[in-house]
């Protein structure tokens, strides 16, 4: 098991000078991510710790691709226009966790930009899996040479809603893939899985934290469906994962608490972790402890050793 707990950065210079200060994160100052990184599992029916110091925040690049054109001619997609770069937690089954990381990255670091058929010539950004036209045509379509330019036509299609749109498109096709090996209830409830997404938005430059949990359905044909349930996380809220049933009331006390009191948020929902991690006598969470912030395109990473090593 884990305990992820991410939120929103606090400005000292953003909060409202009424009588009450509310010391609310504002987003546009980033977001942070903590994460113990224990991995434990049931051995002869008592749980033991495996591994320490295992990665559960992932730093994911976002590559969008851009046409390469010779003349007027389109000759693939051989150059990135724009990279960022954002935070990929998990909680659940490790392999699975692995499976699905692995395809958001391989979907976020393949987006293509196209075009809309129509009467307005119009770009956006495809996914690799997805229906492309100027794929469609092949290389060595003509296009004229007063489309496809970069300083008009490629601005501003990169937003967190879309990078949001891609990781909930590939945590669904993990599952999907993943559900062809599943074969009883036990097996369906080992591959549980929940995700964060923190990303700050190209566009808007405020940061946006999603939550991606595990869900399924029988289905009335037979079988079983696994599938995602995206939440996006206000900026008086935190997104927790893992042992949200045993500390997630707990989080949610000490963050609403720290952020009437000052501008320590970050610090006390990091403190708030580190203590679980230390007092917790399951072996399901434990030390050390990561803290990454998404500044833009840039991570800070603190790393917190446990003090008995």
């Amino acid at each position: 098991m884990t305990l992820v707990v991410a939120g929103y950065k606090q400005n000292g210079y953003a909060w409202k000078t009424d009588r009450e200060q509310d010391y609310t994160p504002n987003r546009q100052s980033g977001a942070f991510v903590i994460a113990d990184s224990m991995i434990s599992n049931v051995i002869q029916g008592t749980r033991k710790p495996l591994v320490s110091g295992f990665k559960k925040i992932n730093e994911v690049p976002v590559k969008v691709w851009q046409p390469h054109l010779v003349g007027e001619l389109f000759q693939g997609y051989k150059q990135v226009f724009q990279e960022h770069r954002c935070l990929i937690a998990f909680a659940g089954s490790t392999l699975t966790a692995q499976h699905v990381v692995d395809t958001i990255s391989g979907h976020l670091s393949q987006l293509r930009i196209d075009y809309v058929e129509g009467n307005d010539f119009r770009c956006v950004i495809r996914k690799s899996c997805d229906n492309n036209n100027l794929l469609n045509n092949g290389i060595g379509g003509c296009y004229d040479d007063d489309i496809f330019i970069p300083e008009r036509d490629y601005q501003d299609l990169l937003t967190a809603d879309y990078i949001s749109e891609v990781v909930e498109h590939s945590i669904n096709k993990g599952f999907e893939s993943k559900m062809k090996h599943v074969l009883d209830q036990a097996s369906l409830v080992g591959m549980n899985t929940n995700i964060i997404l923190a990303v700050d938005c190209p566009v808007t430059r405020i940061a946006h934290i999603y939550k991606y949990k595990f869900q399924y359905k029988v289905l009335p044909e037979g079988g079983v469906k696994a599938y995602c349930e995206k939440e996006f996380i206000e900026a008086d809220n935190i997104a927790i994962i893992g042992m949200e049933t045993t500390y997630g009331n707990d989080a949610i006390q000490v963050a609403q608490t720290s952020m009437k009191e000052g501008l320590h948020f970050k610090e006390k929902m990091t403190e708030f972790v580190v203590d679980c991690a230390k007092n917790d006598m399951t072996f399901e969470i434990g030390m050390p402890i990561v803290l990454k912030e998404l500044e833009g395109v840039s991570v800070k990473k603190t790393f917190i050793p446990d003090d008995d090593v």
